[in-house]
């Protein structure tokens, strides 16, 4: 194997793991207990997801990441690094910044007056001789939080001791660098408050069993009964095959005219002239993408394998972050938990492209509240599948609080849930860093 052979993903088969077949008790996404138990013993161990790293693209440039009843700031540093730290004014305990982005010289505190610098030293409290005990900067500067970054994205980690960011990551650097997100852009991002746990909502990401109930109208394009599932130490991947028909279908032996309207139309190959069978659409799907779609936005797929260019590789990198990944776009779901109730949450969506060295529109970020009108909205325009997703997900918590159900049934096309679990155990019960 070449060098060029050794940079691509690995397309293996990971052994299958044994994990039995208990029901995964419903306690685990209705209680407030378990919802603390994440809290002291999950989220300040593990690496999360802040941001995108080139939404910091100059000095004083911020972000912050609000996890569970934890607030970090992101700042770009004046040397071009970044550091991150509580977002809390060491006085009184008050937020220094609102959630969101934006741009500081000093962080001001707009209680007392409080000023911290970029590198989060305490530079100026109000009145300092009115302090008998001193305003050391020692105790007083803001706290530090870990902070690294890899393929363009920021990551956060409360806990000092844990190993470094790509020790945790294990395979999928391996897996994603050839995809570049470092040359991706946002155009689009959301979060939206939804009546359910963070982990009910990560579950319909992580299995392709409810394709044929929730988006019955896709199985003409994908192929939602071969769909290899592979499991690694904490992360977990599948692999959804597009421009395909569901085997659940009656094959004809055609391409059917919503392949040809949906897929090949959409990569600029004309359905009249197409010649091939039903297994010739991902290969000229593929050919399309690197001699037209790829070259106009300046993205190199040299390292991508044909079946990345057609089809959706979803990886989900624990605890709380899908990418459904399309070769030179991805969507990038955050699931994150309410800070005070175990049945809500928050759902961050940011839709990637790779247009190096373009200058690609961004939408403004909105925040709203899931309502039926706002999955119907989605429904009827770009947003279908995700509509069609979001309906369900305040009915599964309705439902899992009825003392009638006692926690999920799960079968083999479920195991990466399964997995999420196992893994989630080794936090929950282990005292060891992870």
């Amino acid at each position: 194997m070449n060098r060029a052979d050794d940079a691509r993903t690995p397309l293996d088969r990971a052994p299958r793991p044994a994990l039995g077949m208990a029901l995964i008790p419903k306690d685990r996404y209705v209680s407030a207990d378990f919802a603390r138990l994440e809290r002291e013993r999950l989220w300040p161990r593990v690496w999360l997801l802040a941001g995108v790293e080139r939404d910091l693209p100059a000095t004083g440039d911020y972000l912050t990441c609000e996890i569970a009843d934890e607030s970090i700031l992101v700042v770009r540093q004046p040397d071009g690094g970044l550091r991150a730290h509580h977002n809390v004014c060491m006085h009184r305990g008050n937020r220094l910044r609102e959630p969101g982005r934006g741009q500081a010289r000093l962080f001001v505190c707009q209680y007392h007056g409080w000023r911290y610098g970029l590198d989060g030293a305490l530079v100026q409290p109000l009145d300092p001789h009115t302090f008998p005990q001193g305003c050391p900067r020692s105790s007083l500067d803001l706290r530090p939080v870990r902070c690294e970054t890899w393929a363009g994205f920021v990551f956060v980690n409360l806990d000092a001791d844990a190993p470094p960011l790509r020790e945790y990551l294990g395979v999928l650097p391996a897996h994603l660098d050839p995809y570049h997100f470092e040359e991706m852009t946002v155009v689009d991002d959301w979060t939206i408050e939804i009546p359910c746990n963070w982990k009910t909502s990560l579950d319909a990401f992580n299995e392709a069993y409810h394709i044929a109930a929730t988006h019955s109208d896709t199985l003409p394009v994908n192929d939602d009964v071969d769909v290899p599932i592979d499991c690694y130490d904490r992360h977990s991947r599948m692999i959804l095959k597009l421009g395909v028909q569901s085997p659940r279908l009656r094959q004809s032996g055609m391409v059917n005219g919503e392949i040809k309207q949906h897929f090949l139309a959409r990569y600029g190959i004309d359905p009249a002239t197409f010649a091939g069978g039903p297994d010739d659409v991902r290969p000229a799907i593929a050919a399309a993408v690197r001699a037209t779609v790829a070259p106009a936005l300046g993205a190199d797929v040299g390292q991508l394998h044909d079946a990345q260019l057609s089809d959706d590789f979803h990886y989900t990198l624990f605890p709380n972050v899908t990418l459904n990944i399309f070769g030179v776009s991805a969507w990038v779901f955050r699931h994150r938990p309410h800070p005070d109730d175990p049945n809500r949450m928050l759902f961050d969506f940011w839709d990637l492209l790779r247009a190096p060295g373009q200058s690609v529109p961004r939408a403004a970020h909105r925040h709203v509240v899931l309502t039926d009108d706002l999955t119907l909205d989605l429904a009827s325009g770009g947003g279908k599948l995700l509509g069609q997703d979001l309906y369900n997900l305040p009915r599964i918590q309705a439902g899992m609080r009825s003392r009638g159900y006692p926690g999920l049934h799960l079968g083999d096309q479920e195991i990466r849930i399964r997995h999420f679990h196992h893994v989630l155990d080794g936090y929950l019960v282990s005292t060891v860093r992870g």
